[in-house]
């Protein structure tokens, strides 16, 4: 099985609001980049799943995705996945553009959960590593309950919490 990975681009600095220059952006962009794949590379070196990377891009980041894909990524461009006039409680729709780094644009994450084609998708930010192969989180979701149960046991969790009989997401 093929586990997928994904990471969102949601612009290429520059602009008169933008924390960095185009060319600041695109050199945290890269070794962002860069790094987390190899972490994942190495993590998988140990683990019985293959992977994939994946870049999903908001249209306004396009311009800068090229180096998402020579670092292996595949890269899927797409829009905000609704219209924020189309929000029904005012607060949330003047403000959800300063309501993360991106604002709405942020939301393109969603688009991890339309990676069907494989049994896991994994959503990271570029400042993410990944350390250790994730197999008992993985076994833990597409394996039986029964099947599993050895992995599920070997899950770090928080304070005194259970895992659901089925996990859908983990956070």
């Amino acid at each position: 099985p093929v586990v997928a990975y994904s990471v969102t681009l949601t612009g290429c600095g520059g602009g008169k609001d933008a924390r960095y220059s185009q060319s600041e952006a695109m050199g945290l962009i890269t070794q962002g980049a860069a790094v987390l794949r190899h972490s994942i590379y190495m993590a998988h070196r140990k683990s019985k799943y293959d992977f994939q990377m994946y870049a999903l891009v908001h249209p306004s980041a396009k311009e800068c995705s090229h180096v998402m894909s020579k670092l292996g990524y595949t890269v899927l461009i797409r829009n905000t996945p609704f219209d924020k006039q189309d929000i029904q409680n005012e607060f949330l729709r003047e403000n959800i553009d300063g309501a993360s780094c991106c604002g709405a644009k942020e939301f393109i994450k969603l688009y991890a959960y339309a990676l069907v084609n494989h049994p896991v998708a994994v959503i990271l930010d570029l400042d993410s590593l990944i350390l250790k192969p994730l197999d008992d989180l993985i076994d833990s979701i597409i394996l039986g309950e029964v099947e599993a149960l050895e992995a599920r046991k070997r899950l770090p969790l928080h304070g005194d919490l259970e895992l659901p009989k089925k996990i859908d997401a983990f956070y």
